[in-house]
């Protein structure tokens, strides 16, 4: 591995800034904090990762599998090198903080991920797998994750970090209780012995298992111990991980005293008897060498590295806030025997396990020495974005808070991205004491392709992202690295040292103070076009338009023609000319669309272009994703509507209530085929006239993310015993601890779910008006489900309520629970777990039919 500052190397992985105006502030774990050296707390924690030869590598399917205890005591505590490996980035989940799904709920989680780790210290990595959605089938995981792909990648990782310890979260067996955890210790189990087997000094050595019942080969791992740094325990830095899971509503309580997780042996270590993660493996900072051939050179690297444990042993023990300068002379004799320790590798071994360790150890004390030395390297853009031809100007400063000069020799930008970039000449300097000296560079994008995450440059293959002509070292990463960053060579205490600093672009936020953002690249033009999909009942033959924003992202104007390409049949669209003026001129357009005559059901596809009168073309937006807890992440988008055409018709309403819930996109699926909705807030819930509304709708987990609506829920219910109709959609188990329904309602643990989209649909009571009107459901509306037909389905209930389908997943008992109604008073009560928060954005017809006709039920009587 490249020799770097490591402080700033988890940096080098994720896009990291700070919030827009508009946003609360940061939370802890933030990404891009001001430039710091990192004082008592990162040198002591550098020197800790010197001091011994630990590696740890945890598997699990989804972002929220991990152990955050057992990687926070292992990282903390013990001073080892731990990592996570999620096979997928969690798409499949839900959203308790917005609308976002699919994609972007996984970049949303792999931010959630990175800030976890921020706190808990360890690692991150992934596989190409797209999480696809709850299954029970190992069978269904591996046709839509194919093995090979999995191990594939998964193996890259292992031989890329290069455990000793390996903890597979899941059995690999049913007992997992969900395909993707049981895929998960498949591949977790199936690596160990493939690599266990390998002759090779860094093999895997031991391997555990996390989330199984206790056996005779169970241990505790202590989390209790506070960590002397901080003054809090162990799991109470791993709960405040675990909280950074927001999306997910995983907030946890941060308890003092005594706390543990476990491990269960499986193979190699100590053996059974083993209680201790690493028992049975040389964590010696010496056994590094073992992999090197020529015994007189492993000797003399064993006794370099046996100096080094012993120098920072003592210089952690005399390490005082008030006295970092005395780390100085210590951590560069650190340096100064690693270095040498690596120059002593024959050719044959340059490549191999001891040198890639010791680059990992240098690049360590780099960065314990410049941490103890009190250099620190800044790196400020003046804006935020750039075009091709339109340079960024960057600052790049060095500041020197301790007490003796040091030699700049360089400062370079350099751009992973290939960015156009200002050369540097050699200019050493001198940066006396408490100086800070700034180099002024340029560097604009040499092509038009945008900063995106690298894994969404290319459409997914299934249920696998697209990694073709993705580098072997960025594969896997949770992103690829900042497309520019300052690298600083410099000499401290007459050491060569290599300082990288991502570029960021900052700006005073009157409320925050300092808030900061990453550079990025963007086209010269962003088109986007709202809505993206649009389902449109075939009986309706009135014009729609398209929503077009045009925003400039270069100086100077330039003009040409917004293009729509209409779907096959329908009627052409005349170009729509464009002029802009400017960097971040904004231009708004509307392209109205009319149906062709005769108007047949199906899917189309509107494209969108902005073509300028010099020939050039675009095509695509980037949509930020700024959520208060992470930073903001860049989403390409093409500029495109996909078309439903379908036999849609709606029950006479004059207005609907709705109550929206978490990632809840149905208020707008609803109104956009035309039904009068209105969001109730908390004033209308509580002293509002709720009997103006023909039916009020409950979004999924309204319950958990709207508490105005557990104290209305009794007007709730007397409004449905009036003569109204309320229909509840999914809700979880504060739903039924709450007693919320108007007749019991019990949901199982693990809840009822059907995850096959395409499981046959049986219904009970052909009459009832749920199938009649306005629609008759039919075998057809069942087809195109996306992801599972429905979850939190009712598994007991009060005799009141009529179950009215029947749907099993293959091998699993017939579930009944997912569209329950009962008469209440004069009105109509509907618990239905059917995933229609899913299914409507997504444009499924069937869907749409049906959740129609549960909106006339109180007209059918």
């Amino acid at each position: 591995m490249k020799k770097a500052s490591l402080s700033f190397l988890l940096l080098l992985l994720c896009l990291s800034a700070a919030r827009p105006q508009t946003t609360p502030a940061p939370a802890p774990g933030y990404a891009l904090e001001p430039a710091s050296s990192g004082g008592l707390v990162a040198l002591d924690r550098l020197l800790q990762r010197l001091s011994s030869h630990k590696r740890m590598l945890v598997i699990g399917a989804h972002p929220d599998d991990e152990d955050n205890r057992l990687l926070t005591v292992v990282s903390r505590r013990m001073g080892a090198e731990v990592a996570y490996l999620s096979l997928s980035r969690g798409e499949g989940g839900q959203n308790l903080l917005g609308p976002d799904l699919g994609v972007p709920l996984g970049l949303v989680r792999t931010q959630e991920l990175l800030g976890a780790r921020r706190i808990d210290g360890a690692r991150q990595f992934f596989t190409r797998a797209y999480d696809f959605g709850f299954t029970r089938s190992l069978d269904e995981t591996f046709r839509l994750w194919p093995k090979d792909i999995l191990t594939e990648d998964a193996l890259s990782i292992v031989r890329r970090f290069r455990p000793q310890v390996m903890v597979s979260l899941f059995s690999g067996t049913p007992s997992d209780g969900h395909g993707q955890h049981q895929a998960s210790g498949v591949i977790a189990g199936s690596l160990y012995e493939t690599e266990a087997g390998e002759r090779s000094p860094w093999r895997p050595m031991a391997l555990y298992r996390s989330y199984v019942e206790p056996g005779p080969t169970t241990f505790d791992v202590p989390t209790g111990d506070v960590d002397p740094l901080t003054g809090r325990s162990y799991h109470q830095i791993a709960a405040a991980s675990r909280s950074l899971h927001r999306s997910q509503d995983m907030g946890a309580l941060q308890p003092p005293g005594p706390n543990k997780t476990r491990l269960t042996w499986v193979q190699g270590g100590a053996g059974p008897q083993g209680k201790d993660v690493f028992a049975g493996v040389d964590t010696r900072l010496t056994a590094i060498a073992a992999g090197i051939g020529d015994a007189a050179r492993r000797a003399r690297v064993e006794t370099r590295l046996g100096k080094v444990a012993a120098l920072v042993e003592s210089t952690r023990a005399k390490l005082v806030p008030t006295g970092l300068a005395a780390a100085v002379p210590p951590t560069a004799a650190i340096l100064s025997e690693l270095s040498a320790a690596r120059g002593e590798l024959g050719s044959e071994e340059k490549g191999a396990a001891a040198a890639a360790f010791l680059d990992e150890k240098i690049a360590l004390a780099e960065t314990a020495l410049t941490t103890a030395a009190e250099i620190t390297v800044d790196a400020l853009a003046d804006r935020e974005t750039a075009a091709p031809g339109d340079p960024l100007e960057v600052k790049v400063g060095v500041w020197n808070a301790g007490g003796q000069p040091v030699s700049v020799e360089t400062v370079d930008l350099v751009s992973p991205d290939r960015w156009n970039v200002t050369a540097a000449a050699a200019e050493p300097h001198d940066v006396a004491p408490n100086t800070l000296t700034e180099w002024t560079r340029k560097a604009s994008p040499a092509s038009a392709e945008p900063t995106v995450p690298y894994f969404l440059r290319r459409p997914m293959k299934g249920a696998i992202y697209d990694w073709t002509d993705v580098p072997p070292n960025v594969r896997g990463e949770p992103f690829q690295p900042a497309p520019l960053i300052a690298i600083v060579r410099l000499r401290v205490a007459g050491h060569p040292v290599v300082l990288r600093r991502d570029v960021a672009w900052r700006f005073r936020d009157q409320a925050q103070g300092e808030v900061r953002r990453p550079v990025r690249a963007v086209a010269a033009l962003d088109v986007s076009v709202d809505p993206d999909r649009i389902v449109w009942p075939t009986a309706d033959r009135g014009e729609k338009r398209l929503e077009i924003t045009l925003t400039s992202n270069v100086p100077g104007p330039f003009s040409g023609r917004i293009e729509t390409t209409a779907p096959a049949g329908w009627p052409a669209i005349a170009p729509v000319p464009f002029s802009v003026n400017g960097r971040a001129d904004r231009r708004f357009f509307e392209v109205p669309i009319r149906p062709p005559s005769p108007f047949p059901a199906g899917r189309g596809t509107f494209r969108l272009a902005a073509v300028t009168d010099d020939g050039r073309r675009f095509a695509s937006s980037i949509r930020v994703l700024d959520y208060p807890h992470i930073p903001p992440t860049p989403l390409p988008e093409e500029s495109a509507v996909e078309l439903v055409a379908a036999d849609i018709r709606l029950p006479a309403l004059h207005r609907v209530g709705y109550v929206r819930g978490a990632s809840d996109r149905v208020p707008e699926a609803l109104t956009a085929i035309g039904v009068l909705l209105e969001i109730l807030d908390a004033k209308e819930l509580q002293s509002g006239d709720l009997g103006r509304y023909d039916a009020i709708v409950v979004g999924s987990r309204a319950y958990e993310t709207d508490p105005a609506l557990a104290r209305a829920n009794g007007r709730l219910l007397d409004y449905a015993r009036a003569g109204g109709l309320v229909i509840v959609q999914y809700q979880q188990y504060q739903f039924v601890e709450g007693n919320y329904a108007p007749y019991k309602i019990e949901i199982a643990r693990p809840h009822d779910r059907i995850t096959d989209e395409t499981a046959p649909v049986r219904i009970l009571d052909p009459t009832n008006p749920v199938f009649n009107r306005p629609h008759r459901i039919s075998d057809e509306d069942w087809v195109g489900w996306v992801q599972e037909r429905g979850l939190y389905f009712a598994h007991t209930w009060d005799p009141a309520y009529k179950p009215l389908l029947a749907m099993k997943d293959p091998g699993e008992p017939e579930q009944q629970g997912g569209l329950l109604v009962a008469k209440l008073g004069k009105g109509t009560y509907v618990y239905t777990g059917l995933a229609f928060f899913r299914q409507l954005p997504a444009g499924v017809p069937g869907a749409y039919r049906l959740f129609a006709n549960l909106l006339g039920l109180k007209a059918s009587g």
